[in-house]
């Protein structure tokens, strides 16, 4: 994918061999812009490296000017910077952005460049910034103004008339700012009265969604509003990441601890490392160790080959242990070990190997009544403990829950979310915090069929309904459906509650059939486990224990 004064083209690349690129007729990818020279550069196909021939303006790679004649490897889904135009080389799946096709982008295709833009810089570690800007009476040609300030590498788009989308590549905070005040300035010069959002990798996120939710929010933010909970929450994790103190981040489920761990990841002088992560409740007690640990060949019954575990595979990074409340009282004490010592010692060895990572872990239990109950090794406790991230719930953050629902609505359709939608999501309690805010909006829109959504699509009335009498006590006695006082027949619900209802039914006979084992029974119902605790959550129902 080739950017050149606003336009965007996309050109197929062989399988193997070298391409030459440059303004000149013989190369084999002709860049028509005066900033590139006649033979600028070399692309190597396999494997995937660029080499500058000793050109005029110089090609960079992460903001850094490529020493000339020096092969440099490059990855998919990394931006080179040939001049003034960019270059960016796609998986052949991701890429259907044709020829013809100009800028200003459509939403879905910005939307996929930022997704894209998210990966990359992970690998990276190029910061940029995503813009949005709302100018709903401007007469001028808002699209063409910013085209002609902006450099060639960064990407305009539109969602409709008077909101507009600005992608700054290897974008510095500093210059971001600088590039919002002379965007401001020349919109107000031709008339434009325009809001501005900016939302920065990673600072203020390190997801896409999170990135749009963000700019969003920071439009219709009023002017001289205190900061948000997660405007607090943001600013702990600037300086939480500077350090290598081990970090527990507490909050409900769904409410993002795993995003916010990888924002202290990316912010940290470990970011070019890797960042590894494991949900302790996914894996069953009698791998879990082999999975943190390894393993050597031979160890127990199918160690055919010795395996390095999660924590060997992120040594010099970050490891983040999600749910860590659910591991084994044996796996806590070995996993001490590791905290204390920084050796690991795989499964089946004699010998350890030192170990220099950062520990981030969450949970959504209350540790330290677990510590009192006897589930939590207290000493455990206090060594992940050094530094607690407590993420507030959605319910404590409804400026975010506009920002967030148009953005998740936007990703499934290009719907409009009315005045009394919003209102009617953010008098919600939302007990499975953003996790169900996202399903709850990607049925909405399903159920509108494309239409306007409505209140009614939300079905906010089924999920977030909770009550004693749906406590699960698995195995001792079977889950019952209680029913609701004065409920409607099936013919009289709406579709939305129809399907809710279908819904915890089937989940609740399942449970029963599978005596409470949430992995057996996510599996008997095509989801993942997780998705089986996000709806546990969203209709009320305490978590099953097995007895």
């Amino acid at each position: 994918m080739i950017s050149i004064d606003g336009v965007v083209t996309s050109l197929p690349l062989p399988d193997r061999g070298d391409l030459t690129i440059g303004r000149g007729s013989s190369c084999d990818l002709v860049v028509s812009h005066a900033s590139v020279s006649r033979h600028h550069a070399t692309l190597r196909v396999s494997p995937l490296e660029i080499l500058d021939a000793d050109s005029r303006n110089g090609t960079r790679v992460r903001g850094v000017r490529l020493e000339p004649l020096v092969a440099t490897p490059i990855q998919v889904g990394e931006a080179v910077q040939i001049g003034e135009a960019a270059i960016l080389i796609q998986p052949a799946t991701l890429v259907d952005i044709t020829a013809d096709e100009a800028l200003p982008l459509v939403p879905d295709a910005i939307a996929r460049m930022l997704d894209m833009e998210c990966a990359r810089s992970a690998r990276s570690r190029s910061p940029f910034a995503y813009i949005r800007i709302e100018a709903p009476n401007a007469k001028a040609d808002v699209v063409t103004l910013l085209r002609a300030m902006l450099r060639t590498s960064d990407v305009v788009g539109y969602e409709n008339a008077g909101s507009y989308q600005v992608l700054l590549l290897d974008t510095s905070e500093e210059q971001s700012v600088q590039a919002v005040s002379r965007m401001s300035q020349l919109l107000s010069q031709h008339g434009v009265n325009a809001k501005f959002g900016v939302a920065r990798y990673p600072k203020d996120g390190v997801a896409a969604p999170q990135l749009t939710a963000h700019a969003w929010e920071m439009v219709e933010r009023p002017p001289g509003l205190p900061p948000s909970e997660m405007d607090d929450v943001r600013g702990l994790i600037g300086q939480i990441a500077v350090g290598d103190v081990s970090v527990l981040i507490t909050g409900e489920t769904g409410v993002g601890k795993e995003l916010c761990a990888e924002m202290i990841h990316r912010l940290s002088a470990r970011a070019a490392r890797p960042f590894v992560k494991l949900n302790c409740s996914a894996i069953t007690e009698t791998l879990i160790e082999s999975e943190l640990f390894g393993h050597e060949r031979g160890a127990f019954t199918g160690a055919t080959h010795a395996r390095p575990g999660l924590l060997e595979t992120g040594d010099g990074g970050t490891v983040f242990l999600d749910e860590i409340g659910e591991l084994p009282l044996g796996v806590q004490a070995k996993l001490l070990r590791v905290l204390e010592e920084r050796v690991v010692r795989r499964v089946g060895a004699s010998t350890g190997k030192t170990l220099d990572v950062r520990f981030v872990c969450a949970t959504n239990r209350d540790l330290a009544e677990e510590v009192e109950a006897g589930r939590f090794r207290r000493d455990l406790y206090y060594r992940i403990n050094g530094v607690t991230l407590a993420i507030p719930p959605l319910r404590e953050r409804r400026r975010e829950i506009a920002a967030l629902a148009r953005t998740f609505a936007r990703r499934a359709r290009p719907v409009a979310l009315g005045p009394d939608v919003i209102a009617s999501l953010e008098s919600h309690t939302w007990p499975g915090n953003i996790r169900e805010l996202k399903n709850t909006i990607e049925r909405a829109v399903l159920l509108s069929s494309g239409g306007t959504v409505r209140p009614s699509h939300l079905a906010l009335e089924q999920s977030g309904r909770t009550s004693q009498r749906h406590l699960i006590t698995v195995p001792v006695e079977r889950i019952s459906d209680p029913g609701i006082p004065n409920r409607p027949t099936r013919d009289s619900q709406s579709l939305a509650n129809a399907v809710a209802d279908l819904e915890r039914e089937r989940i609740i006979e399942v449970l029963n059939q599978c005596g409470g084992n949430q992995t057996r029974a996510a599996r008997m119902l095509g989801i993942s486990r997780n998705t089986l605790l996000a709806r546990l959550d969203a209709y009320g129902f305490p978590r099953p224990r097995k007895s």
